[in-house]
């Protein structure tokens, strides 16, 4: 077998023990040091039942930004959570519920936790992105009981894409496939017969500034994900993530990919819950739907606010 050259840049994902206190199962559970130095951290799982987590009892604070995001699976409207969940933020225990696919943003320093999932009628997903190359928390103590405000209302975001912010044509016409409700629909807007279902797309205009950018999508069709040319780049780093939709089973995607990597498109073929590491300025594409069992999903997060992907040629 021929060793290829990108090979260290895909990876199967670890589903593990989080750090002790945060969560009571398994998850998704990445740092930079498992994704050859990128410098951030992600974990990925799903809820299932009326819950408690991040932490399980008390507030942490982090020595970095970070996001809490929670999101459907529901194929009918990626805007659609049948869930109620509350989230404190702040020393002042402040108190916020939410019922529609959100994303709590926690900036560096700042007292959060617990989470808790107060309703759920079928289950979500909830990923975690922290903005360094390993996790940190410390535990802190904030006022006896929660309270109610508006304090930080500012820090839970609904998902959904942004008209005004929308990918431009060097992101293969993106922005003229977002319906009015918010939904990217690029296979149906003709981007390609691979793409995204259904996708929402947030950009640091969205996330207080946060350096980062990133998506939730549901993909359920075979074929290339683009038209244009056969690979592009970003200036900065960035990770494609797939995750499979079975909420008993973290290692179970339901598709077969193709994704070339480097100037030449080296391929490489995966079946399981993969990430793809692009350093800044890596080349990336064509990416194939080769077949599907059942419907994925699919993230990206870059670490920049906007999200620039020129499109570069073989030589």
């Amino acid at each position: 077998m021929v060793k290829k050259e990108y090979a260290h840049l895909i990876k199967p994902f670890a589903v593990k023990d989080p750090p002790k206190g945060l969560y009571a199962e398994p998850r998704i559970w990445m740092e930079g040091k498992d994704m050859e130095g990128f410098n951030a951290q992600f974990s990925f799982g799903f809820v299932k039942k009326p819950s408690t987590f991040h932490p399980l009892e008390g507030a942490l604070i982090h020595p970095y930004d970070e996001i809490l995001v929670f999101e459907t699976m529901d194929r009918k409207s990626i805007l659609n959570m049948d869930a109620e969940i509350s989230v404190e933020l702040g020393e002042e225990r402040e108190e916020h519920i939410f019922k529609e696919p959100s994303c709590v943003l926690v900036p560096k320093g700042t007292p959060h936790g617990p989470v808790t999932v107060k309703k759920i009628g079928k289950p979500i997903v909830h990923y975690t992105i922290g903005l360094a190359n390993e996790y940190k928390a410390e535990a802190v103590k904030g006022a006896a009981k929660p309270t109610r405000g508006t304090k930080y209302n500012r820090l839970i975001k609904k998902m959904i894409t942004t008209v005004n912010i929308a990918p431009t044509a060097a992101t293969d016409r993106l922005s003229n496939v977002i319906g009015r409700d918010g939904i990217m629909r690029p296979a149906q807007g003709g981007v390609g017969p691979g793409n995204g279902d259904q996708i929402v797309w947030l950009y640091g205009s969205d996330l207080e500034g946060f350096n980062v950018n990133f998506t939730w999508g549901l993909y359920s069709q075979c074929g290339k994900w683009h038209r244009g040319g056969e690979a592009h780049y970003h200036p900065e780093e960035e990770i494609l993530v797939f995750v499979g939709l079975d909420p008993d089973n973290l290692n179970f995607l339901g598709a077969e990919l193709e994704l070339g990597m480097g100037k030449d498109y080296e391929r490489h073929i995966f079946n399981t819950p993969t990430v793809a590491i692009c350093p800044a300025a890596f080349p990336h594409l064509p990416l194939i739907t080769r077949w599907v069992d059942k419907p994925y999903g699919f993230i990206v997060i870059c670490l920049s606010g906007e999200h620039a992907s020129p499109w570069v040629e073989a030589k």
